[in-house]
């Protein structure tokens, strides 16, 4: 279901470069002549000569607003409402409404409050939602959102295409605001929308910011696409740090990879999401430069574990941060072990049990992103300060995710007391055991997994290996 503010979808047509004008919104109670009218559409010829004022039109109905009643019995056939108009039906019986399918994802009302169904949209099309009290369903209804005047498509996009051409932006941003909310469903609706934030991306803020979010809701964007609304966001905006939409990594997008690594080299800064980011491309490309770039942005937010690390990788040794700034690091330091430390290591409460922790929490996050090497190195170094069970459970999970399973039995083994997350200690270790061929041991161990819990999916997990045994 989606509960958007219509207003915000509102501020879209009425906001642009021509800072045109917007009327206050008016409500006003329907009196329906008819159950479940057939609302008639006005036949437009639309033309660039006239598309002002198709627009001013459109804008006028909307602002008019209104409310159409219906009752409950109405929901056997499709309602219709003008766009723009509020919907209801009062008394409907259902708390919640799951919706099943809309013209567009966000920026329209369809909900249920205090036992009224509410539903308001700009967009054409057909909404279709299930009604539900609690889990009890209730009913289905159809809505059937349409403008007071009918236009073709083609002479809608054929003046886009002519004021794009001419650079007249008058007319496109008034051309392209009517043809997403006549035809939102329409393929083309992508290339308009980056026709105007290619005409309008210096001049109106709030308009660039509602087009970037319309695609990134409403598209699945190829690469190319991806790169070019991201330049569109460093262009118009004073940006201080890349939207996470961006950063949902993916090996294959090597053009867009590279793009955002320019972007956070120009900042010359970058928060954590940036940094694990630019370490899943390292991982994958192996520059020293890019090394070289982590471990200088990690120095500046005062990592001097993983800044030593990245620096040394891209072919510069640096010396420990200053202590006051080492000092500010590992006081904020948060201790991310699954298993419980003997009485010994609880009261050992010294920097050097901050810093091994320091390079647990470092393999920990390596070992996410698969980078096995780079765990390594920073469990060990975890585990010459102090030898908490944390540290050599990940660093035999990192060994058995290197099929080096007579390596993980090892660290396996030495993790005194395990206390939680047992089943998928035990599961590791049987799968070890069997892969370097004792069977008995193999499964005692997935055994165990399966009696600790087997409703998890190390349980499960387990159970589906015994079979194999």
């Amino acid at each position: 279901m989606k509960n958007i503010v219509a207003v915000s979808a509102m501020a879209l047509l009425f906001f642009s470069c021509t800072n045109l004008q917007q009327d206050s919104y008016s409500s006003k109670e329907i009196v329906l002549p008819l159950r479940n009218p057939n609302l008639v559409q006005e036949n437009f010829t639309m033309t660039a000569s006239n598309t002002n004022q198709l627009y001013n039109l459109i804008q006028n109905e909307f602002n008019a607003g209104g409310v159409r009643n219906y009752s409950i019995s109405d929901l056997k056939a499709p309602l219709e409402v003008y766009a723009g108009e509020t919907l209801k039906i009062n008394n409907i019986g259902a708390n919640r409404v799951n919706l099943i399918s809309s013209p567009v994802k966000s920026d329209f009302n369809f909900s249920v409050n205090n036992g009224s169904l509410t539903f308001r949209s700009l967009y054409q099309g057909s909404y279709v939602a299930e009604l539900y009290n609690d889990f009890t369903y209730i009913g289905t209804v159809k809505i059937t959102n349409k403008l007071k005047y009918n236009f073709t498509e083609r002479n809608n996009y054929d003046i886009i295409l002519d004021s794009y051409k001419n650079r007249n932006l008058d007319t496109l941003l008034k051309s392209s605001e009517i043809y997403t909310y006549a035809f939102p469903n329409n393929s083309k609706q992508k290339d308009v929308t980056f026709m105007t934030l290619e005409l309008c991306s210096s001049s109106n803020q709030f308009l660039v910011n509602n087009k970037i979010k319309y695609l990134k809701d409403n598209f699945t964007l190829t690469e190319t696409e991806k790169i070019k609304l991201l330049n569109f966001e460093v262009s118009s905006n004073n940006l201080k740090s890349i939207d996470n939409y961006y950063l949902n990594y993916s090996k294959n997008n090597i053009e867009l990879n590279r793009e955002i690594v320019k972007i956070i080299k120009t900042k010359n800064i970058a928060n954590i999401e940036e940094l694990q980011f630019l370490e899943h491309f390292y991982s994958d490309v192996q520059e020293s430069d890019l090394a070289y770039t982590i471990g200088s942005l990690y120095s500046k937010i005062g990592n001097s574990v993983k800044a030593n690390y990245y620096l040394s990788l891209g072919g510069s040794a640096v010396t420990a941060t200053t202590e006051s700034l080492e000092n500010s690091f590992l006081s904020s330091f948060k201790d991310s072990s699954i298993f419980s430390s003997s009485n010994s290591e609880k009261s050992n409460s010294s920097t050097t049990d901050l810093k091994g922790n320091d390079s647990l929490a470092n393999g920990i996050d390596a070992l996410n992103r698969k980078s096995y090497n780079e765990a390594i190195i920073f469990l060990n170094k975890a585990l010459s300060n102090s030898k908490n069970n944390g540290a050599y459970f990940y660093r035999g999970k990192t060994y058995f995710m290197m099929n080096n399973f007579q390596k993980a039995l090892n660290d396996f083994n030495s993790i005194s007391n395990p206390t939680s997350n047992l089943e998928e200690l035990y599961y590791y270790m049987g799968v070890s055991y069997h892969k370097t061929g004792n069977l008995d041991k193999a499964r005692e161990f997935l055994r165990k997994s399966r009696e600790t819990n087997s409703s998890s999916t190390w349980g499960r997990k387990s159970s589906i290996y015994l079979l194999k045994l």
